[in-house]
């Protein structure tokens, strides 16, 4: 009896990696290269039935919306796979049906489809506030939020973004991601978001009410969007900020017990190099007005942790003894890879 043939070793690669390099392709086409999302999808699809399969799990469990192409393409996928139309009285069954299928996705959103034809009128051209027929549920939400509208006293900008937000009660996490640093023009809207633990924000809306009618510049207006937009997510745990932001202007729920500060190594100077900085968090003075204060001694011990380079950061030694003094634990994490070259400025 001849011998076996040896084992012919695959060429393919395995699954789990190219399900791992579609999410990534899937992932990284943003901004001037979003139209060419759903050209990749087709293209990959065409490929084979193993390839389509992949394309459409990864679609499915990395949802991303900006525009209304966005939403019919959904609208398509969910018909293929469950044979329900979003858009017709089957809507309710569609979500009942996936909910637990999304509960296990990612919902990524880009706030920038507007007109405003007049100071008294404001509208979103794609329908933001019907993704909720389409994806009922997800984990995590992250919103890309690009410039919008002044005018805020008439348009309510916020209000329809936060109405279709608060229908995730399942959500979790929530990434609001600002575009560019600005001043808070904006009002508080009314719909509060239950369920999330975890906030993140990057370029937090800047507070301006001390500019205003008040002296003394520790009160706010009763709408303030900057100060008060914490507590429109009553159950939320941890906060974490990209951007330095001054903490005295942040209003947080009792049931926060973190908060994280992204302090990367992007400060220089001649004599001592690359580093990274607490300063523009004014950590000392809003513990001292009042932030992370326990009325209740036996509650647990509320954390402030600073993600920063190899470096300790400039003003370190003042947070951590206004920390010790309010009975804060006060953590640094050496997370980023400090600069070695010499700015051009520099």
């Amino acid at each position: 009896m001849a011998p076996p043939l040896p084992a012919v070793p695959s060429r393919s690669l395995p699954i789990e990696l190219i399900h791992c390099i579609i999410h990534e392709a899937w992932f990284s086409l943003v901004d001037d290269e979003w139209g060419n999302r759903w050209d990749f999808y087709r293209d990959l699809s065409l490929v084979s039935r193993s390839l389509r399969d992949i394309m459409a799990s990864v679609a499915l469990r990395c949802v991303m919306i900006q525009t209304s192409k966005d939403l019919n393409n959904y609208r398509l996928l969910i018909k293929r796979r469950w044979g329900f139309d979003p858009h017709t009285r089957d809507g309710g069954r569609v979500a009942h049906i996936v909910r637990g299928y999304f509960e296990r996705s990612e919902l990524h959103i880009v706030v920038s489809d507007w007109t405003c034809p007049s100071q008294t009128s404001f509208h979103f051209s794609t329908d933001y506030a019907s993704i909720p027929r389409y994806i009922p549920a997800c984990k995590r939400v992250s919103v890309i939020i690009k410039e919008l509208p002044s005018n805020d006293r008439f348009v309510l900008p916020y209000r329809p973004l936060f109405q279709f937000l608060s229908q995730y009660t399942t959500t979790k996490e929530l990434y609001l991601l600002w575009t560019y640093t600005h001043i808070n023009r904006y009002i508080l809207p009314t719909d509060p978001m239950h369920g999330v633990t975890y906030l993140r924000i990057h370029e937090y809306p800047r507070c301006v009410c001390h500019n205003y009618n008040y002296t003394s510049g520790h009160s706010h207006d009763h709408e303030c969007f900057s100060y008060y937009l914490p507590t429109l997510f009553p159950d939320l745990e941890h906060i974490h900020l990209d951007t330095p932001y001054i903490l005295k202007c942040l209003s947080t729920p009792k049931g926060v017990t973190c908060l994280t500060l992204e302090a990367p190594p992007i400060h220089y100077l001649s004599s001592i190099g690359y580093f990274s900085s607490l300063m523009g968090w004014n950590i000392v003075s809003a513990l001292s007005l009042g932030l992370f204060r326990r009325d209740d001694p036996d509650a647990p011990r509320k954390k402030i942790v600073v993600n920063a380079g190899a470096k300790e950061p400039a003003g370190w030694r003042q947070a951590l003894a206004a920390c010790q003094a309010h009975d804060v634990e006060l953590v640094l994490r050496h997370v980023y890879i400090t600069p070695t070259d010499t700015p051009a400025n520099g």
